[in-house]
């Protein structure tokens, strides 16, 4: 059965609580970051909401650029869940005829190789429908380029059945997560990539739905060029009026040792011993706590990453069945 992320679960914040192995959210956790690129598509920032974010003759606002030309652009008008201007993409057909329309704000950030970084994406983002039919509606994707644009890997909202899935650039298409969105929900898109591990995680108001992918399945130098919202039609040449409303757009770097980790849900053997797995960044020390009310919170010990692949587990005896768990990466 198809797991919903319901309305509720955007109501609570991300990072303010753990479900049952669910980790904190990067931002909740990390102490010092570089920032890469960020904006709230504000008029303070120099973004005009009565203009295209990008317009037809490829013109766009504060170094936005896109590929094709389709409906985007700045909104203002009041909203829940969104503040002062935000940016928009769909609607209005697309001149593409390959089905596709992106934009996006070039990065083009190489990673040390002395100490790969752990780079964060993080946006508000919600799907709209004027007109729901599900005959009609189209994808709304975010999607991760090298600096050469060589698509690295893709999160998709399809529209006909509001499943939420992800391809890899290994060529094998999108993978179900077994996970379904609400249209008019707001959620918070968090993707965590390890440029020392190769691997990516997302979570949606941090709920993880995408865990451990490789960032690259492609022999090379990994770097990261930019990060698109893009508007995939449901048959090529034909265009819904469905549309993806998004904020806070922010790229943040952190050292290896400043990023939570992911943590899956515990396994519960026949002694009732609990085994939690975390994955984390090799050679990171992690502090393991619970709570049996979300308010207060035990320490209950350290466990490390083990080098290639991050993983460590954490063993817990006595287990209550109401017993919640979080982690987070210590000096």
């Amino acid at each position: 059965m198809m797991k919903r992320l319901l309305l509720l679960l955007a109501m609570i914040s991300s990072g303010a609580w753990v479900e049952a192995g669910e980790a904190d959210s990067a931002s909740a956790t990390a102490k010092q970051s570089r920032v890469l690129y960020e904006t709230g598509f504000e008029r303070f920032e120099g973004f005009d909401a009565s203009l295209d974010l990008v317009d037809a003759a490829g013109r766009g606002q504060n170094g936005w650029t896109a590929v094709g030309y389709g409906g985007n652009g700045i909104l203002g008008d009041a909203l829940p869940d969104f503040t002062g201007q935000y940016a928009y993409i769909g609607f209005l057909a697309s001149t593409n005829g390959n089905g596709f329309f992106n934009v996006f704000r070039p990065l083009r950030f190489a990673p040390s190789t002395n100490q790969p970084p752990v780079v964060v994406f993080q946006v508000n983002m919600s799907l709209r429908d004027e007109t729901p039919s599900p005959e009609r509606a189209d994808d709304f994707r975010w999607s991760a380029y090298t600096p050469d644009d060589r698509r690295l890997f893709t999160i998709d909202f399809h529209g006909a059945d509001r499943t939420i899935n992800y391809a890899l650039d290994d060529g094998s298409g999108f993978q179900s997560t077994g996970y379904e969105f609400e249209y008019g929900a707001t959620y918070l898109l968090e993707v965590v990539m390890s440029f020392g591990r190769n691997r990516w995680s997302a979570s949606l108001n941090g709920f993880t739905v995408v865990a451990e992918q490789p960032l690259s399945t492609r022999p090379g130098t990994l770097a990261l060029g930019s990060i698109d919202a893009v508007w995939a039609a449901r048959a090529q040449g034909s265009w819904d009026d469905n549309y993806m409303l998004f904020d806070d757009y922010r790229i943040l770097a952190y050292p290896p040792t400043e990023i939570a980790p992911i943590l899956q849900p515990p396994v519960v053997d026949s002694n009732g011993t609990a085994r939690l797995t975390l994955w984390g960044e090799p050679g990171v020390a992690y502090l393991v706590q619970s709570s049996n009310d979300l308010a207060v919170w035990t320490d209950r010990g350290t466990v490390v990453a083990t080098s290639p692949e991050g993983r460590a587990e954490f063993v817990d005896a006595q287990p209550s069945p109401s017993r919640s768990y979080r982690a987070v990466s210590v000096p």
